[in-house]
């Protein structure tokens, strides 16, 4: 009996642990995402309307999915959300980052390009002007940005609401805001399991078509 016993329970550890940093991770990226919703709910709810975890359609039969978007006369703010830690390797125009966290390194794609991906989907869908596009990385986590050139003045590590203050030209009429939310509602896909894992497959369609 001891001796049937006697390996699994190394087994059995080791996927308790693994489910242990999972379920850490997650908690910390829901934390993260939790803290940026509580800091929109700060903002004047007259002049600043926020939408959280937004999936449109795209033209190409895909989907493209922003974490947080702060629609206002002085442009609509489209958010990304990073949750790293330790050391983030970064140039503006890199493919890819590189996260550091002791003898570990992993690369990612580099925000900026990406959420320029969500910014030119989102112009499209809703008909206005790209200068009224407003793209934000920022990282939720205690991650250290490393960079040899200045980055963007829109990654950010703190600060989000200063930089949503920042805008005070406007760059849109009335009109044009409550269009706007209005198309985003009509559009949006429910948000929920279902939703996030057609996101899942058509981000691994697209990579797979991107490197045949």
């Amino acid at each position: 009996m001891v001796q049937l016993i006697s390996p699994v329970l190394p087994l059995l550890a080791g996927l308790l642990a693994l489910l242990f940093i999972m379920r850490r991770s997650q908690l910390k990226g829901w934390v993260g995402e939790m803290a940026i919703r509580l800091a929109c709910r700060t903002l004047d709810n007259t002049i600043y309307h926020c939408i959280h975890n937004v999936t449109l359609p795209t033209a190409n039969g895909g989907t493209t999915q922003i974490d947080h978007l702060i629609v206002s006369r002085f442009g609509i703010l489209v958010v990304e959300t990073k949750n790293y830690r330790g050391a983030i390797y970064a140039s503006q125009y890199d493919r890819n980052w590189t996260q550091v966290l002791g003898r570990c390194k992993h690369q990612f794609q580099n925000p900026l390009r990406q959420n320029y991906g969500h910014t030119m989907e989102l112009t499209n869908t809703l008909g206005l002007p790209r200068e009224a596009m407003k793209p934000i990385v920022i990282f939720i986590g205690s991650a250290r940005i490393k960079t040899q050139n200045k980055l963007p003045d829109n990654v950010l590590t703190h600060g989000l609401l200063t930089y949503v203050k920042s805008h005070q030209e406007p760059v849109l009429a009335e009109d044009d805001v409550a269009r706007a939310l209005r198309i985003i509602r009509e559009k949006r896909l429910a948000p929920g399991y279902k939703t996030h894992r057609t996101h899942v497959r058509n981000v691994r369609i697209s990579h797979a078509r991107r490197h045949r």
